[in-house]
């Protein structure tokens, strides 16, 4: 009896053996693939579900070493809030690497020491660096839709030109680098209104009568002080043009964008916007404000802005973040407000062009930094970066805890909408301690670029819902190997002719013609060439 009890209890427990031996036949993970596939062929998953759950499941976190976005220079310990939520919520062991993405130099060194993170931030002027040097891996078209597709539509529908561009395989359907994402807007020009009530003018629509504001801003007396001391604008760089230049068909860059603009003429061949047709009608039209005194006389001038500032100039354009007062309330545009309490302003549509046809505004790159994946990062870790992504554009809770913490604890929302810092979980020390901003996306729309920057934001955005916005020819982020070696020359000679013929010093008309000799000769004949190559031969092969 003793023996069978025996025999029996043996037999049940090679029954329990074989029964768990089962359970556990699929249970490998692919942590060890680092394949461009897909990942997981799972179909039907919620966006929620592709964002991670609360829920961590009882298997070993996966590792992840995350180069991201250090506020001041400095980093979150591995013992803050939102890293240790990150890590419970997507069952992730983070380890943050004190490398500054800002600066090639400590980025360099990281690269230089074999270490190769997960999940890369880079500046957008280094992409070209880290793709050449093989320093990170592709993803899938497909594994992007899958575990963000949130983040992928955004993706297309704010930077189009991605899939144009150096980090975007056409033929594999593969991502070498995603956009971090930054600024959206175009630039705005706002014009003092209450200037234009007191000379009986309207909001112009066109160039003859912008010419007509700028006339009656510098000899009506628009501030009503009874003296002779007011310009329309200021013109130091591209910028302050910005907008005059799209009615002349063609992007410049300045100030936040760097983006050279080519224009395709009758003969098929690309051309700098800046040795066009169009840019000397610009540059004709701008010097003939300037020569009747319209603009202020001082190109050279460092701190234009505190001229809008103390109403010298009723004009004035610039990024669109500083027309929001509740978001920099210290800045010059705020500072208006409180020197001259009447002073009313609103945005400038886009003029009828100088052809009569409507101003043209290009894609530029609104991409500063780029997201890459070390090349030795699996298809897991490429997973689980993707749903943290997804979670910041799909989860309010997350994504504030991301960008600010937990509300009533670390922030407040304003009259404004806008998110604001209590006490001091504003100072970058405090930020540290929390662990915010260091893992953004830096796509927003709705509700959370409300919180960013106030319903003033919302209001932006749909103004330039109406502009008519074109693709860049030549992508964001093309390399061109002649603008690298001779783009300083060529812009050198660019802005020279830019101050000297609208201050009178050249005449366009009769300098043109040296000018674009001068800039062939500088390098511009080996950048035209090389763009129309890659125009031709790279992204219009057939």
């Amino acid at each position: 009896m003793k023996r069978r009890a025996i025999s029996l209890l043996l037999l049940l427990v090679l029954v329990l053996s074989v029964a768990l031996t089962g359970c556990g036949t699929n249970s490998t993970s692919n942590t060890n693939n680092n394949t461009n596939t897909s990942g997981s062929n799972d179909s039907g998953k919620q966006n929620a579900d592709n964002a991670g759950d609360k829920t961590v499941v009882d298997e070993k976190p996966v590792p992840i070493k995350w180069v991201g976005n250090p506020t001041g220079g400095l980093y979150p310990d591995d013992n803050s809030l939102v890293v240790k939520e990150i890590e419970k919520r997507f069952n992730v062991d983070i380890q943050v690497m004190k490398a500054n993405s800002n600066k090639p130099e400590e980025m360099n060194l990281l690269f230089a020491s074999g270490e190769i993170p997960d999940h890369i931030l880079i500046r957008a002027a280094d992409i070209n660096m880290i793709l050449e040097e093989g320093l990170v891996r592709g993803v899938s078209e497909d594994m992007l839709k899958e575990y963000a597709p949130t983040y992928y539509e955004r993706v297309l529908e704010n930077h189009p030109y991605v899939t144009n561009s150096v980090v975007y395989d056409a033929e594999k359907k593969v991502f070498y680098a995603i956009p971090q994402g930054m600024g959206e807007l175009f630039p705005f020009t706002v014009i003092r209104t209450d200037w234009l009530e007191k000379v009986g003018a309207k909001m112009p629509t066109n160039l003859e009568e912008f010419e007509e504001i700028c006339r009656l801003f510098t000899e009506e007396d628009p501030d009503g002080n009874g003296k002779k001391d007011t310009y329309a604008f200021s013109v130091t760089n591209n910028y302050d043009v910005y907008n005059l230049a799209a009615t002349y068909g063609f992007s410049l860059p300045g100030g936040v964008v760097k983006d050279e603009s080519y224009i395709k003429g009758s003969d098929g061949r690309l051309r700098r916007a800046e040795v066009t047709e169009g840019y000397k009608e610009l540059l004709k039209y701008v010097s003939r404000l300037y020569s009747k005194g319209y603009i202020y006389p001082d190109v050279t001038i460092k701190d234009d802005e505190a001229l809008f500032t103390d109403g010298v100039v009723g004009i004035k354009t610039f990024d669109s973040t500083y027309f929001i007062i509740s978001y920099r309330p210290k800045d010059w545009f705020a500072l208006t407000f409180k020197k001259n309490p009447n002073a009313k302003t609103e945005y400038m549509r886009p003029l009828k062009g100088y052809n009569g046809e409507e101003a043209v505004y290009e894609y530029q790159s609104s991409v500063w930094r780029w997201q890459c994946f070390g090349k030795n990062t699996t298809d897991e870790q490429v997973k689980k970066i993707l749903q943290i992504i997804e979670a910041q554009l799909v989860d309010m809770e997350f994504h504030n805890l991301i960008w600010r913490g937990i509300e009533g604890e670390h922030f407040t929302v304003d009259e404004s909408g806008m998110a604001i810092a209590v006490g001091d979980w504003g100072n970058n020390e405090k930020i540290a301690e929390l662990g915010t901003r260091f893992f953004i996306c830096n796509l927003r729309v709705g509700e959370q670029r409300t919180l960013a920057w106030g319903r003033e934001s919302k209001v932006q955005r749909e103004f330039q819902e109406s502009y008519n916005v074109v693709e860049q020819l030549i992508p964001s982020g093309t390399p061109i190997a002649a603008k690298t070696e001779y783009g300083a020359d060529v812009e050198k000679i660019e802005k020279e002719f830019f101050l000297n013929t609208i201050t009178g010093v050249w005449d366009v008309e009769a300098e043109w013609d040296n000018y674009l000799a001068r800039w062939y000769k500088a390098g511009g004949q080996k950048i035209e060439d090389e763009v129309n190559d890659i125009y031709y031969n790279k992204l219009h092969k057939n």
